[in-house]
């Protein structure tokens, strides 16, 4: 497959999105931000996990024929044998990742999502999005159980609130699955694969690539992926961020931060039979 990569940081921050691609897989994490200031248990960080995970996700899954729950697990497992001498797994707060996979392998199109970055799949018939919505589920409800405590509290207290909330429901069956320091997670993961010959293209994107279509309801899928057949993941980015800045005060579409890291990545078929890769 042909391949295009595009990413932009929320600006003024550091990215917390990684991607990392091959003809034939591509490997995509979005990192779980937290509120400044709060301790992880991890001296390493956020960015450090994604690329140390993504890059060890992307060695098994294009080094071995092992199924890609098998190599996320694995690939989640010598993660955190990386730094469980020096960081506190422990903590809650430790650090965390959606985790999005696509593969080629012999006459198949191999796909993993676990938590919500998406997998869309253009085929003869239709488009296929797949995501887990659940984190974002469990947040808006304890939104709402937790009211009229959050009410009291100033913007950055609230944050934390929330995020203290939701890492106590993180990979239990009451609340959401993402890639942190157990393996068995990998398990919970969206998997599937259809025949080679039936895909004409694919994305994998962050949620904050996918703005347009989850939070903002301004196109579909069909319109997004002809958007990246026109425009490129650069396009789709771009065109986020007008979205993005048209409501600084977060008032027609409400959403924690106005900006998001966002990172595409879009495969097609080679033209002639060809393998490549574009940038």
């Amino acid at each position: 497959m042909l391949v295009s990569v595009a990413t932009a940081p929320n600006p003024g921050r550091t990215n917390e999105d990684f991607a990392i691609d091959s003809p034939e897989t591509v490997v995509l994490l979005d990192g779980a931000g937290l509120p400044s200031g709060m301790d992880t248990g991890c001296t390493h960080g956020v960015p450090w996990f994604v690329r140390a995970l993504g890059a060890s996700i992307f060695k098994h899954a294009t080094e071995r024929p092992a199924a890609l729950t098998e190599c996320l697990a694995d690939a989640i497992d010598s993660t955190a044998r990386l730094h469980a001498g020096t960081c506190d797994l422990g903590n809650p707060m430790t650090p965390t990742s959606t985790v999005a996979i696509v593969r080629v392998r012999g006459d198949a199109f191999e796909w993993l999502v676990l938590a919500d970055s998406t997998v869309v799949l253009s085929l003869p018939d239709r488009i296929d999005a797949i995501a887990d919505h659940q984190v974002s589920q469990v947040t808006d409800r304890q939104r709402v159980e937790m009211a009229a405590e959050l009410k009291s509290l100033g913007e950055a207290e609230r944050r934390t609130a929330l995020a203290h909330a939701q890492r106590q429901l993180m990979n239990t069956a009451e609340g959401y699955w993402v890639a942190a320091t157990d393996p068995e997670t990998a398990e919970q993961s969206l998997t599937g694969e259809v025949p080679l010959p039936t895909v004409q293209a694919a994305a994998v994107l962050t949620d904050g690539a996918a703005r347009a279509v989850d939070d903002f309801a301004v196109m579909g899928w069909p319109d997004l992926m002809s958007q990246l057949e026109t425009g490129g993941p650069h396009g789709v980015i771009g065109h986020t961020r007008e979205l993005e800045r048209s409501d600084p005060q977060r008032r027609r579409w409400p959403r924690s931060k106005c900006h998001d890291d966002a990172t595409v990545a879009f495969m097609q078929r080679e033209p002639e039979g060809l393998l490549g890769k574009r940038r």
